[in-house]
């Protein structure tokens, strides 16, 4: 009985093909979606680059900003085209294109192609594409079988379950790179005057993103603690009032949110 088994395991074995071919499979089913995994993963590895050769070597850390900011511009146009398809001359077809974060991600490439490296900049790129790759490498290995590959998929669970936390992280530091290219524009540091217009255009974008809510959720959350902060006995009046009036004008510039939008629609 006990030969039958082994035998019948053995053939089991045998007929299930090997994790590398599984990988193999799964990686050439898709050649787009490879291909935007190693683009995600090459603008991931530089982004880290760029945060750790900061530190010591300045020209490493330039060179390996600009490729992070351009393979993320990269990674975005063929992200955009699996979401839109092929180019169509129509109202409905730019209107989808301006609703995808994939656009958003474009213009953010475009408008700090040419600037100054800043660390913040670069973690937006880093953190998103980190986590998609971690996405794309999950699906794949969980139909890996092998105790080779055990350790690196609860690496990626674990990381899975922190999702949220990596998009909310990317989404605070989206909104405080507005204050920090106001800062070097009046400074002179700001690649040019139009990089604060363009990334308010591309921060109203992300307020109004239909598949990802925390930019929305980071504002709300900021102005909580703001508050909370302003209205405590030991906070000057002076303080509070002009800390008021700022948030007020903020949300008078933010635009109404997507569901707010079709609501009014309808």
């Amino acid at each position: 009985m006990s030969e039958t088994t082994q035998t019948e395991t053995e053939t089991q074995r045998q007929e299930q093909p090997g994790d590398l071919t599984v990988i193999k499979s799964a990686l050439t089913q898709d050649i787009k979606s490879t291909i935007l995994f190693f683009v995600r993963t090459f603008t991931a590895f530089n982004g880290l680059l760029f945060g750790i050769s900061s530190l010591f070597n300045t020209a490493m850390a330039y060179a390996a900003f600009q490729r992070c900011i351009f393979a993320f511009g990269l990674a975005s146009l063929i992200r955009l085209s699996q979401r839109v398809g092929p180019v169509q001359f129509s109202k409905e077809y730019l209107l989808n294109v301006v609703l995808e974060d994939s656009a958003h991600f474009f213009l953010y490439s475009a408008n700090f192609a040419s600037h100054k490296p800043t660390t913040i900049i670069a973690v937006v790129p880093t953190v998103y594409c980190f986590l998609q790759s971690s996405v794309f490498l999950n699906n794949i290995l969980k139909e890996c079988n092998g105790a080779s590959w055990a350790s690196l998929k609860a690496q990626l669970n674990k990381l899975l379950q922190n999702q949220q936390k990596l998009l909310r992280l990317s989404a605070t530091a989206e909104i405080f790179i507005m204050p920090l290219v106001l800062v070097q524009l009046f400074t002179g540091q700001c690649g040019s005057i139009l990089t604060p217009l363009v990334y308010y255009q591309f921060l109203m974008l992300r307020y109004i993103s239909r598949r990802n809510p925390y930019v929305r959720t980071a504002f709300t959350e900021l102005k909580m603690s703001i508050n909370q902060l302003i209205y405590k006995p030991g906070c000057p009046a002076i303080v509070r009032t002009v800390v008021t009036k700022i948030m007020s004008l903020i949300e008078r510039l933010s635009p109404v949110s997507y569901q707010q939008r079709q609501r009014q629609a309808n």
